[in-house]
This record gives structure tokens, sequence and C-alpha cells, in this order.
């Protein structure tokens, strides 16, 4: 007897045009980190939103899980099916289309299968900046940020994905398409349902392309790392630098000595900018859209800094290349912690005010497991640390008992300090548990609600972020 749900995918097969299938090769068969994994699975590849609108619509008809795919980059499981039956994994790679730029209303409107790095290298011909920055800028798609409602190093003066866009189209559950690619800045009208779609990590639908915002690109930027005494000194000084730069602070990144030697360790660079590693630095971006002597200014805020004892030193981009190679150095950083082997990876956010604490006490519990260190980097700037534990006798990473002892560890410290389990990439299905325990009884079922009125037949991507 043939398995019903291999009846119902041999049904959706009827009815959809041949073109839209394609191999369900091993890369949809398992997320980066290798902890999630499907066996089974068919993937559509569709080009227009009407493709989506009409498969959706058929699986909804005959009940088959739906999968919404992007690039294949989020961390948390969410883009890989676990259940009993066959999904249907829909690609938006095809749909990766620029639709319109306006220079004037400083907007881009975008498929969500569109890849981040692309539509950078689009508007900047335009000389605007879509400052959304983040690692697999080079992989990773439009639709796949604004479901997790990515983040990156620029939160600091751009926001999220969500500050960054004005309006969605959307396919819902139903098959039926939410137009709503609005190009205001200003709108009071209804409800704002793009804020619900967005971060929904595609359990209330499929994101298929957006309005975003960009902005005209800065003419002078300053970059430097800057030593500093504590975790307490780096919070003064990031307010010291908005007393005197305010909406100029691009990014304000917290590098770890681990950091740093991580990179040189790994061979993933040669040198970095201190002859004497310090304990802790920042990486602090400028950017302006005027002529200001932007570098000057940043060295002479910098000396006034250590005149009050806020940092120890500093090492000032002086070319274009030299800021990019202390951004490389940055952005280095995670694939450093993977060569290296790390046992559990936490991406945590916090008050910036209690970043220091959490660090302590992190740094205390994690010590009486022994063997273990930790490096702890991040953007400071917004409270969002990363928070990696290695062991220092190279103990595998795949030790399951050490990992979950680990992250509740953290995890248990975090919401004591009022603050998140995921900062960034979302729930998926690797973080529900930690979403049940953050909230309040109410916070869920008004999730189940919303799921279970928007999506009654459960098919829109199940089994994430719905506790």
């Amino acid at each position: 007897m043939q398995n019903p749900s291999r009846k119902k995918i041999a049904k959706l097969r009827e009815k959809l045009n041949p073109s839209l299938f394609s191999e369900f090769s091993d890369r949809y068969k398992s997320e980066p980190r290798g902890q999630f994994k499907a066996s089974e699975g068919i993937l559509l590849a569709p080009e227009t939103t009407r493709d989506v609108a009409e498969i959706v619509s058929h699986c909804n008809a005959l009940k088959i899980p739906v999968i919404p795919y992007g690039g294949g980059t989020g961390l948390v499981g969410g883009q890989i099916y676990t259940g009993p039956e066959i999904p249907a994994v829909i690609s938006l790679h095809k749909l990766n289309k620029i639709r319109d730029i306006s220079v004037a209303d400083n907007l881009v409107t975008v498929e969500a299968g569109c890849i981040l790095q692309e539509l950078q290298e689009h508007v900047a011909q335009s000389n605007l900046l879509f400052p959304l920055s983040i690692a697999s800028k080079g992989s990773c798609q439009i639709g796949g940020n604004l479901a997790t409602n990515a983040g990156g190093v620029h939160v600091i003066r751009y926001g999220n994905t969500r500050d960054l866009c004005l309006g969605l189209e959307v396919v819902l559950p139903d098959g039926s398409v939410m137009n709503n690619l609005n190009s205001l800045y200003k709108d009071n009208q209804g409800l704002d349902l793009k804020n619900l779609m967005i971060g929904s990590e595609g359990i209330l639908g499929i994101i298929t392309a957006a309005t975003m915002k960009v902005f005209p690109k800065p003419v002078e930027e300053a970059t430097a790392y800057l030593s500093v005494p504590d975790l307490d000194s780096a919070i003064m000084l990031l307010q010291f630098f908005r007393e005197n730069f305010g909406g100029l602070i691009s990014a304000f990144e917290l590098i770890s000595k681990a950091s740093f030697q991580f990179v040189k360790k790994t061979g993933l660079v040669t040198r970095v900018p201190f002859e004497t590693t310090p304990k802790w630095a920042v990486l602090v971006d400028l950017g302006s859209e005027f002529h200001i002597d932007l570098h000057e200014r940043l060295v002479e805020v910098s000396g006034q800094a250590l005149s009050k004892k806020l940092i120890l030193d500093g090492v000032f981009a002086n070319s274009e290349k030299q800021r990019l190679d202390f951004w490389n150095l940055r952005e280095l950083i995670p694939e450093a912690n993977r060569r290296i082997g790390y046992i559990a990876a936490n991406n945590i956010s916090v008050p910036i005010s209690k970043i220091s604490k959490f660090v302590e006490m992190a740094d205390a519990e994690i010590a009486k497991l022994g063997g273990l260190t930790a490096n702890c980097f991040g953007h400071i700037g917004d409270g969002n640390i990363h928070y990696n534990v290695f062991g220092l006798s190279g103990e595998s990473h795949d030790n399951p008992e050490l990992k979950s002892k680990i992250r509740e560890i953290i995890f248990s410290i975090v919401n004591s300090l009022e603050g998140s389990s995921s900062a960034e990439h979302g729930t998926g299905r690797l973080r529900i548990n930690e979403l049940r325990r953050s909230r309040d009884k109410t916070y869920l079922s008004t999730i189940r609600k919303i799921k279970g009125t928007m999506d009654p037949n459960n098919i829109m991507n199940p089994g994430v972020l719905v506790p």
C-alpha cells in the first residue's frame, strides 16, 4: 500500500507544471551545522509570485507541509523539516529580480530570492547603500533576512531588517497574495501586517518581494581598533562616542583576546592590529554623508578617551585597504571559531548595561565545568554577544551532553538578566524550548492563536517557532 504522504505528493505532481520541480539534492537535507537533517522532500523552484501562490494553494488543499527555503544559511534549523510527512520545499532562488529602484525615494523593490550582496552591489551603482551587513551576505537571500529579522554589524545605526522594510508581498497559507509593497514612510492605515510577517520564519506565509530602504553612501568613513581596560570601560566608551558622534557610529564591535588569537592561529590572517594582544578591544566604524574630516575627529576623540582611561591603545585605518583589512579580521572570527572547533555557540542579547555582568557570570559558571574556555565577541553597540565555548584540550564539539549543559547555564543567566537566547537567526526548531521558558503563557498562546487562524491546516513550516 502506498504511503499516504507519497499519495499526496503524487497528486501535487499531477496539478503542477513539471518545470517547477527540481532535484531535492543534499543541499536541502541539512543546515550548516548539521544539527537538523531531512531524508525526504520534493523541491520546487518557482520563478514568479504566481507560481508560489499556485504551489501553496495546492499544498494547502492536500495538506502537504510547505518549507520556504532561501540561502540555506540559517543556524536554528528553520529550513529543515523533521516531521513524519514528505514536505514541499520551495526554493526562492529563481525569484531574484530587483524590480525597481527609486533614488528620489531612497527605496528599492526586490524579490525574496535576491542575494544580499548582489542587492548591495546593485544599489551601489546609484551611489546608494543597503546597510544590512552579515557574514553570509554572499549567499543569504533577502526573503530569509526578512523571515528571521536579520541584524548584523550595523544595527546600532540602521536597525534590524525590520527597520529597513516599508512593504511586503506575501503568499498566504491558502495561496492568496497579500500585495502591500508600500513605498510610504508614513502610513497609519489599518494593522501593521508587514511587521507580523517579518521575523515569523515562514510560519504565516512566504515573502516573495519587499520594498526596502536604501541610504546615501558615506563619503567619509573612519575605522579603528581601540583596546580597553575591561568590559565596563568598553560600555563607557560607547556612551562617550555616542555623545561625540551620535548617529555617525555605524558599528561598535567587541573583540576578545581569544578572537585575535584564533584568526591568527588558524592562518586566516597573518597579523593582528596590536603588538601585544589586548584582553578586550572594540572595532569602531564611523560614516558620514558629508566631508567633516572624520578620521581626524576619530583620532581626536580617541585621544580624549585615552586621557579618561577608557582606552589603553588605538590603531587607526589610514587607507581604505587598511579599513577593509580591519573589517576582514572581524568577519573571519566565526570561521576561526569553526576551525578551532567550538562545543557550544551562543548568540544571545542582554541590555547593554548588563553585558559585563553576563560575561562575568558566564565565565564563572563555565569555569566550574573544568577544561573549558570561551570566546566572547559581537555587537556590543546593540547588546548582541556571541559567546562560544571551547575545550582547552580539544574536546569534541559533538558532545551532546556537555553542549546541553553549557546552553542550560548560558540561557539561565540570560533569562536572569532579562535577555534573549536568540538575538539573531530566529527561533527555528533549535530554540523552541528557550522561547517557551522565557515568555509568559499569554504570549505563547497568542502565537498559537495567530498561527491557527492564518494557517488552520498547519502547512507553513510546521515545527518552527510555535511552542
